[in-house]
């Protein structure tokens, strides 16, 4: 499993404004959170780049 980072930029009305966004489902899933963070249209996204990702190591469950 890994961590993907993004930076996502919205136009508003007063500008613009970036967000670094973490995501566990891809561009698609920054998106989303985008535009349930902000209460936008995607429209209102103007770019969302990928700066990075972090893999994640899954503990095993021992009995």
């Amino acid at each position: 499993m890994k961590i993907e980072i993004y930076v996502a930029t919205v136009q508003h009305d007063k500008g613009k404004t970036k967000f670094r966004v973490v995501s566990l489902s891809g561009k698609e899933g920054a998106i989303e959170q985008v535009k349930t963070l902000e209460n936008c249209p995607e429209s209102a996204i103007i770019a969302v780049t990928k700066i990075g990702y972090k893999k994640i190591v899954q503990a095993s469950a021992t009995q």
